[in-house]
């Protein structure tokens, strides 16, 4: 069998040789548990990898499948005890698949364009989204989400109603002129989307002793252009927010897992350019999650926040940052906050970025199990960390028959510091 053309950026041989086949990824794995099939699970993708690699088998449309219905939330890395990095090994293949695409090169060079020419384009973006925005607090919303197909329905049903304008940046004359220098990493779809979390966030950070500042400068963070397997797209986003961010002091607080993940991993995607080797690692050290910030101030304020929550783990806060513990320990600190552990907690949702437009089976399926153990639960709110997790939920609850709320944590905090100092 002819050996399939290796470019640049295929997985390395090392890497997947790093798998022994033991097995125990195997219940960590979102889609092997829905499907129980061993080309679902990650060692039967390195295998497939392997094979490709070694010229053994053809990377053909089958192969492209299956590794495209991985969601990449690396939960089988936070079990791996041979230290397999599998989200590298994904990227990388993806990147392959990239090079020389078996099947659905017309879909793959449109996903490719909108990352390119929108997602990472701000005033694209922001053009973009407004439609989207506007239909999400119209007052005629649920009788047109009726009367759409099925899928658009489904994607009409996860968009946040409250979240008012997109954000522009750290108001001028803000409430805290002193204080230790923050710097707010903003991201793409959490400034337009998701504006009402990032002034939370700027609220929290300011009550927890913090001066927040928001480069203009700065980025998308590349993270859904490195999970398409554009890796080289993702260098130069991330090339730019490291400049930008070297001309500003103190830490880069982040509010969304996936960002936080892919900065703190931008060493990792630029090692073969030594040139910004140091300056990636210097930049990545400065990276911390909003509440892995909050959990090294100490004494925070009091809050108080009455309801029966359930958080919910983000898969790239977990099992790439490892942070499971600070969230849940903000929420138990709130008087009055009953926080209840759901079945499948740190599960992926289905979200994964754009996996519910491209494998809208797979993440409804996903999304089901989370409205079951919601229904089980009957919390009055569901905390997340993550705006692909945070839509997720939007559909779940409502799948659920729930009135429960869908928070970002930084909303719960804010919500709670809130009601603690009266203001």
């Amino acid at each position: 069998m002819s050996r399939w053309p290796k470019p640049e950026d295929a997985p390395a041989a090392e890497d997947l040789a790093r798998c022994v086949h033991c097995g125990l990824c195997l219940t960590a794995c979102p889609t092997y548990l829905v499907t129980g099939l061993e080309a679902e699970s990650p060692r039967g993708r390195i295998q497939l990898a392997k094979l490709v690699e070694e010229g053994r088998a053809e990377l053909n449309a089958a192969v492209q499948g299956h590794w495209s219905r991985c969601l990449q939330c690396r939960a089988c890395e936070a079990v791996c005890p041979s230290g397999v990095p599998y989200g590298r090994i994904q990227e990388h293949a993806r990147a392959q698949v990239q090079a020389a695409p078996p099947s659905g090169r017309a879909w793959l060079r449109l996903r490719r364009f909108v990352l390119r020419q929108v997602v990472a384009r701000p005033r694209v973006l922001a053009a973009a989204t407004a439609p989207v925005r506007w239909f999400a607090g119209w007052r005629l919303r649920g009788a047109a989400e009726r009367a759409l197909p099925g899928r658009l329905r489904e994607l009409a049903r996860q968009l946040p109603a409250n979240q008012g304008a997109p954000f522009r940046g750290v108001r001028e004359g803000g409430r805290v002129a002193e204080g230790e220098p923050v710097q707010l990493f903003t991201g793409c779809v959490m400034r337009e989307l998701f504006g009402e979390v990032h002034r939370a966030t700027v609220r929290v950070l300011e009550r927890a002793g913090a001066r927040v500042e928001a480069t203009e400068a700065q980025r998308c963070c590349g993270a859904l252009h490195a999970h398409e397997g554009d890796l080289a797209f993702a260098r130069r986003l991330a090339k730019a927010n490291i400049a930008a961010f070297e001309r500003t002091a103190g830490a880069v607080v982040v509010n969304s897992a996936g960002c936080g993940a892919a900065l703190k991993e931008y060493p990792q995607l630029l090692a073969g350019e030594p040139e910004w080797r140091e300056r990636a690692a210097a930049f990545a050290a400065r990276v911390r999650d909003l509440s892995e910030w909050l959990a090294g101030r100490g004494r925070l304020p009091d809050g108080r926040l009455a309801a029966r929550v359930a958080y919910q783990d983000a898969c790239h806060l977990a099992h790439v940052q490892g942070i499971r513990k600070e969230p849940r320990a903000l929420l138990r600190a709130l008087a009055g906050c009953e926080l209840v552990e759901t079945e499948g907690a740190d599960t992926c949702c289905g979200a994964a970025g754009l996996y519910g437009v491209v494998e809208p089976g797979m993440s409804r399926e996903l999304r089901r199990r989370k409205a079951a153990a919601f229904a089980a639960a009957r919390p009055d709110a569901v905390v997340t960390a993550n705006p692909g997790c945070h839509l997720q939920y939007l559909g779940a609850v409502r799948e659920a028959g729930l009135r429960a709320e869908v928070l970002h944590l930084a909303e719960a905090l804010d919500r709670a510091w809130n009601a603690g100092d009266g203001r």
